[in-house]
């Protein structure tokens, strides 16, 4: 019969198991923050995509003009988004509206006053949807002319 010594060199030191767990650790919480990374962006995304569903319905609804007429010299408050279905958490309102002068383009773009100096039946309206915790912000302009 033969006798196990127990200083025998068989199986692992404990420097080899401190080793391997400091290993694992790194690598296990390496692995839980960009899952973590994930879900985060994955969550601003979904924000940002509900802003915009709900810039571009403000949109539709000041562009109806059944709804919101036409107005000469419109201020940003004049036209109306009652109506508008708006998630918990999230608002809209329209921030300007600007007023063709008449000019024709410069460098391929219309220009458009702040002032009403004279309304020609175009107005360009700014209309911004944002999370209430301002993470997400979407921003929409609509053309509105009046209809004769």
């Amino acid at each position: 019969m033969r006798r196990h010594d127990i200083r025998s060199d068989a199986g692992f030191s404990l420097v080899e198991i401190v080793i391997t767990i400091g290993i694992v650790g790194v690598t296990f919480s390496a692995i839980l923050g960009g899952l973590f990374s994930s879900i985060t962006v994955s969550a601003l995304q979904q924000k940002e995509a509900t802003a915009d569903t709900v810039a571009r319905s403000a949109a539709e609804v000041v562009k109806d003009s059944a709804h919101n007429p036409y107005f000469n010299c419109a201020p940003p408050g004049h036209y109306s988004l009652t109506g508008l279905s708006v998630p918990s958490g999230f608002s809209a309102h329209i921030t300007d509206v600007a007023y063709w002068d008449g000019q024709p383009p410069v460098g391929g773009a219309v220009v458009f006053q702040s002032n009403c100096g004279s309304d020609l039946g175009i107005q360009r309206i700014t209309i911004a949807a944002s999370s209430s915790d301002g993470q997400a912000t979407e921003t929409v302009q609509v053309i509105k002319r009046r209809v004769p």
